[in-house]
């Protein structure tokens, strides 16, 4: 509006023109403070912010909420071992107190491990052009039965960060999981449980792999469930029920080069 030519187009006189500016820079200035207000200033703000946008209808309005919280200095990181962790438990609230629906939770937990699965490819990239640091390799399982995949990908992350190699099996049945056991040498075995309903299913699971491999490494079931009864979960014949990938490696002495590298989310 500072053209005179776009003063005259619009027909303002020169005594008009002062007041069309003051108004003009004072809507400007009230959307900018309207957009500052509207930021979350806290963490448990943005954890709503996010699962606001992955329960919307905009297929990729999360990613935008992503980009403004490590905009703001949290680093990728922590995004991804504290922010996403805590949004996946916050859609568990919301749909225990009827706040949300069971499509708009299970809409939000599948772009959750969309993120997950994107984040994965990042670091499977920086590892093709050199070895894996220790040589160990372990493989954290999500069983047929268990539909909450999204803490096995939380806890596969952590344990590349300590320098293993993780290989993901999702979905398999028990005979092709027992299979992919005996075929490689994995330094420990990871199932993930979420639910109640899963515990005896995978103490089958638990007795169908020491039965059916030659040679059976630490098992260690990790999840929900050990948060809410560690006993209920030992019952499965794991070895181990761990609440963080450190306290696996620990129990099962594996090696770790975690403290080497540059990582200040939750281990």
């Amino acid at each position: 509006m500072d053209d005179p030519s776009s003063y005259k187009a619009l027909g303002l006189s020169e005594m008009q023109r002062p007041a069309i500016r003051f108004l003009v820079e004072s809507a400007l200035r009230t959307v900018m403070t309207n957009t500052a207000n509207q930021e979350p200033k806290t963490r448990d703000e943005w954890i709503k912010r996010l699962c606001d946008a992955l329960m919307s209808e905009a297929e990729s309005s999360y990613h935008s909420v992503v980009a403004a919280l490590i905009a703001t200095g949290v680093t990728q990181e922590e995004v991804f071992q504290s922010y996403v962790p805590a949004a996946a438990r916050y859609l568990g609230e919301l749909w225990v107190s009827d706040q949300a629906s069971f499509v708009d939770v299970t809409v939000a937990a599948s772009r959750l491990q969309s993120l997950f699965r994107q984040q994965e490819g990042r670091i499977a990239t920086r590892w093709t052009d050199r070895s894996v640091p220790l040589g160990q390799s372990v493989l954290v399982a999500i069983p047929e039965f268990e539909q909450h995949a999204l803490g096995a990908f939380v806890a596969a992350d952590n344990l590349r960060r300590h320098g293993l190699w993780v290989h993901m099996a999702i979905g398999l049945k028990n005979v092709e999981l027992a299979e992919l056991i005996s075929s490689q040498r994995f330094a420990m075995i990871g199932i993930s449980i979420a639910t109640p309903g899963a515990v005896e299913q995978t103490t089958d699971l638990v007795d169908y792999i020491r039965s059916n491999t030659s040679h059976t490494p630490p098992i260690v079931i990790g999840g929900r469930m050990v948060e809410e009864n560690k006993k209920l979960v030992l019952r499965t014949g794991a070895d181990f029920a761990v609440r963080t990938a450190r306290d696996a490696i620990e129990k099962c002495g594996l090696a770790s080069v975690a403290e080497a590298l540059p990582f200040s989310g939750i281990s």
